[in-house]
């Protein structure tokens, strides 16, 4: 939680953002008056996700519509010279849900689960599934004080990811590059996008095509991580390796 920040409300609203009245509905009004238990006179912090952060009072609070006054930029920054994306290998939904929860704390600025030879099977991505991930990246990103909002991206084909990217590519792999060796090997801008496996690991063929588009191996220590875990351990390195 950043500094001054964890007794003031903060969340994210794609409305555009400016000092003057504006009316928050929908979910964002039932968390802030039944979770948050938010009431007149308040301060509140907006963010529209493009990169600013916006101070607010609260003028009036109804279970279906927060009506709040909008004062002064509080802060703001440029995007990112390097644009992170990371790719999670499909799995159980309660191990994914957190890999997205944790790689937005961590850095990653686009998330796309990747459909793998060796995905879990079984489990359809529904339209309220889609929508449920979504807002946990939202919550995450309120939650750890992101300007810019992560994009998720709907499952693809790993294979199909791969011949449609444009930009530099990392894979999680035992015996792969140390962070610190990786790092001249990475581009200073543009799209970098972190390849974690999923439980039974990457095919031969899916490795393959990896190598053949130019993907490094990063290696993330000495031990055996799970794939949510070396998602969110993964997209932290790669990071730092890039702020």
């Amino acid at each position: 939680m950043l500094a001054g920040m964890a007794h003031i409300p903060r969340v994210y609203t794609p409305e555009h953002l400016s000092p003057g009245p504006l009316t928050l509905s929908g979910d964002t009004a039932r968390r802030l008056t039944g979770v948050m238990r938010i009431s007149p006179g308040e301060p509140l912090l907006l963010f529209g996700g493009d990169g600013r952060e916006w101070r607010a009072t609260v003028q009036s609070a109804a279970r279906g519509a927060v009506l709040v006054a909008i004062e002064e930029q509080a802060r703001q920054e440029p995007p990112p010279h390097a644009v992170v994306e990371t790719w999670i290998g499909v799995v159980r939904a309660n191990r994914l849900e957190i890999a997205l929860e944790k790689c937005v704390e961590a850095g990653a600025d686009i998330i796309r689960p990747v459909v793998c030879a060796f995905s879990q099977r079984g489990d359809e991505v529904s339209a309220a599934k889609v929508e449920r991930w979504q807002r946990i990246v939202i919550e995450a990103a309120e939650q750890s004080g992101r300007l810019y909002l992560p994009v998720l991206q709907p499952p693809t084909p790993l294979t199909k990811a791969i011949a449609g990217f444009r930009g530099a590519m990392v894979v999680a792999e035992a015996g792969g590059l140390p962070a610190d060796r990786a790092r001249p090997r990475l581009p200073e801008t543009g799209h970098i996008a972190l390849v974690v496996g999923p439980e039974g690991g990457l095919s031969a063929a899916e490795t393959a095509a990896l190598k053949q588009a130019g993907a490094i191996g990063l290696s993330l220590g000495p031990y055996i991580l799970r794939t949510e875990t070396a998602a969110i351990v993964g997209t932290a390195v790669l990071r730092s390796l890039t702020a």
